[in-house]
């Protein structure tokens, strides 16, 4: 019997052993920086049993030492002191079962979103640093050189400059955070100070109304650079500038929140204007939203394609997007495989669906200028059931990037650097009918029948006025004329060059035509001028109007989303508006933004100007009403400065009496009449909607 029970303990010896070793954490040690994150994976875990996660002993951890949800640690905002951590994973039902990995947390990735002044000049003063992810002890690198900095915060440096003469080209900044895991920013440049030239193209009027159509709104440096170079030759300068980044997706935490706050600090302080709005409105188009799409790694690369490629050509745009992972979650392509007839099964339509109705022809046949073409008064449409399921079979076969020095499977883990790949297995080979009856032969690989299809499309004649339009109403207005779109179509379809889709021609066509400079210098705007300024434009156009200081903990896109428009989550692939929204007792007139500006909306819109106003939207975004303080000493001077801002100096004369009326009608001091000038102005509808 003795002999026996040895035996049986020996037995459970190793089972337990066994079990021991089979439990762990398989992918330790870890090295990980501040704000980011890290999933660990584990193998051997017992059926029916849960992971207990703790950090330094303390289950779920802190913010001091990092936290834990479920298998994903999500370091703290600064390395603890020590910098090093233990995480440990414990199995519910037999606390026995567990396993630690140490995390070594470096300093975060030092995100350069503006300085200010935005201007380098002559003399000696203060430049604040905005950004994100700061520490105490960063440095900042100007023009490569090492200069001592001042922490304000994690989304402010301070540090004094001084220049005996005016810089002649720009000047660099890097803000570089010390050890542990000492690493720089991008790269930002600020340019040297503009002159007003003795003979302007244009007058500042009409600059700042071009400016709120190709910009996110005028500012005094932008304002003097059109008036100097003129629109045409200020749209090439743009086309030059360096794309304002988006953070490293890899280093920033799990929210897309702060992909939000850089969208609002890249828009009111970024040089790159047009290239922003070409982006946004493109994205507006090719919709991927993060209601479904969560997490910056996910989203940063689909959001990157649109300012690459705002002066490429559609047809490049078409392929980028269609094999964005990100686009390939949304909209079901990724991992889409073809019919299986013994069991049943279908390739996804999702993707095909939108891609014909949304991103490239639209629902029905169109002429030129954007009219639809008529059967007995019927609208011809563009596509059936069938093609949609056509081109579905077209999109068969893709699965998510292969991951770096992992093997090709035929459905990829989640990875969204790079296109998506094919699985030629998973691909349909067979004949494919698509628009105007092409008939794409079978036998083709799955990017072989990809590229046919893309061109398909591209060659549409719709895609000209569809597209043209829809970028017409983003950036001019709602209700653009039959020839406008016409004219508008005719550069979609030949640059001059032979060349159809080149965005740069298209985005002159839209921005130069007579339609859209017809409003500049005091005309009479007819009734179907402009549009209604949705939030995004809004809130990016007041706070550059005011000169505006804005980092990347400013929350202006919770501001946003109390208007109906959270950036970069509209509720559908339907965006955040339709652009064949009508606006409500207009005869018909098309007013998209009036779908989302509900009653509630617009009272909400009148009560965030009240805020900014007076009171503040936080450390995030500042604004020095000294300047308007200094005006309202003389009302009649106030009244004019508001107008020549934000009214492109074509205020009504008898809005002008109103604003007067408030500015002298309330009591107390000249800051109070700055205030009540402002809030006046800027609630009123001359603000809201641009002509």
């Amino acid at each position: 019997m003795p002999r026996i029970l040895a035996v049986l303990f020996a037995f459970i010896h190793v089972w337990a052993a066994s079990l021991l070793a089979q439990f762990a954490i398989t992918n330790k040690p870890v090295t990980v920086r501040a704000m980011s994150y890290h999933t660990f994976t584990v193998t051997g875990l017992p059926a029916g049993s849960a992971i207990v996660w703790s950090v330094n002993g303390i289950v779920n951890g802190n913010n001091a030492v990092g936290t834990n949800s479920g298998a994903r640690y999500n370091a703290p905002n600064f390395p603890p002191s020590p910098n090093t951590v233990t995480v440990t994973a414990t199995v519910n039902t037999n606390p026995s079962l567990a396993d630690s990995a140490t995390v070594n947390i470096l300093n975060p990735f030092p995100n350069l979103a503006s300085v200010n002044p935005a201007t380098m000049h002559v003399g000696s003063y203060t430049v604040t640093l905005n950004g994100w992810g700061f520490v105490p002890g960063a440095t900042v690198l100007m023009n490569g050189i090492a200069r001592p900095a001042t922490y304000v915060s994690s989304t402010r440096l301070t540090m004094a400059v001084s220049f005996k003469k005016s810089p002649q080209s720009d000047t660099s900044f890097q803000v570089v955070n010390p050890a542990p895991g000492s690493i720089a920013s991008d790269v930002l440049l600020a340019p040297p100070p503009l002159k007003m030239t003795s003979h302007p193209v244009v007058s500042e009027s009409a600059a700042r109304r071009f400016l709120e159509q190709a910009a996110w709104g005028p500012d005094p440096y932008s304002i003097v650079h059109v008036r100097n170079l003129g629109f045409d030759k200020w749209i090439d300068e743009q086309i030059d500038e360096p794309i304002s980044v988006y953070q490293a997706p890899a280093l920033i935490n799990v929210s897309n929140t702060p992909v939000q706050a850089r969208f609002f600090t890249n828009a009111i302080h970024g040089r790159d204007q047009l290239r922003q709005r070409i982006a946004f409105a493109l994205h507006k188009i090719w919709v991927v939203s993060g209601v479904d799409i969560t997490t910056p790694p996910r989203l940063i690369p689909y959001l990157r394609i649109f300012p690459d490629l705002a002066f490429d050509n559609y047809r490049a745009i078409m392929r980028k997007v269609t094999l964005n992972p990100a686009m390939g979650e949304y909209l079901d392509m990724r991992n889409n495989v073809k019919a299986n007839p013994a069991r049943g099964t279908f390739p996804n339509e999702n993707y095909g669906r939108e891609f014909l109705q949304l991103f490239t022809i639209g629902l029905y046949q169109l002429n030129s200028d954007g009219s639809r073409q008529l059967n007995n008064g019927v609208p011809i449409p563009t596509y059936g059931q069938s093609t949609i399921g056509e081109f579905s079979r077209v999109f068969t076969g893709w699965t998510y990037p292969t991951m770096p020095g992992a093997t090709p499977r035929a459905s990829n883990p989640a990875y969204y650097e790079g296109d998506m790949v094919p699985w030629e297995p998973n691909h349909d080979t067979g004949a494919k009918t698509l628009l105007n009856g092409i008939v794409l032969p079978g036998g083709g690989s799955a990017n072989q029948d990809l590229n046919a299809a893309l061109d398909n499309a591209f060659n549409h004649p719709n895609v000209g006025p569809f597209i043209g339009k829809n970028l017409i109403q983003q950036l001019v207005t709602s209700n653009p004329s039959p020839p406008y779109v016409a004219r508008v179509s005719a550069a979609f379809a030949d640059n001059g060059l032979g060349v159809r889709g080149d965005m740069k021609a298209v985005i002159k066509a839209i921005l130069l035509d007579a339609e859209a400079r017809a409003g500049d210098d005091n005309p009479a705007p007819g009734i179907t001028d402009g549009h209604l300024k949705e939030p995004v434009l809004f809130f990016a156009q007041t706070l550059r109007g005011l000169n505006s200081l804005v980092n990347d903990s400013n929350s202006l896109a919770t501001r946003g989303n109390a208007l109906g428009q959270n950036v970069f989550s509209p509720a559908s692939v339907f965006s955040y508006f339709s652009p064949f929204f009508t606006a409500p007792n207009t005869a018909g007139l098309r007013g998209p933004e009036f779908q989302i500006h509900t009653r509630t909306s617009a009272i909400e819109r009148a009560n965030q100007i009240n805020t900014l106003v007076y009171g503040t939207y936080g450390n995030g975004s500042t604004v020095d009403l000294t300047p308007w303080v200094t005006l309202a000493a003389a009302p009649s001077a106030l009244a004019d400065e508001l107008d020549r801002v934000f009214l492109f100096g074509q205020m009504p004369s008898a809005f002008r009496t109103e604003l007067m009326a408030a500015i002298t009608g309330t009591p107390g001091t000249n800051v109070d009449k700055a205030r009540a000038g402002l809030y006046v102005t800027l609630t009123s509808g001359y603000y809201a909607v641009k002509k």
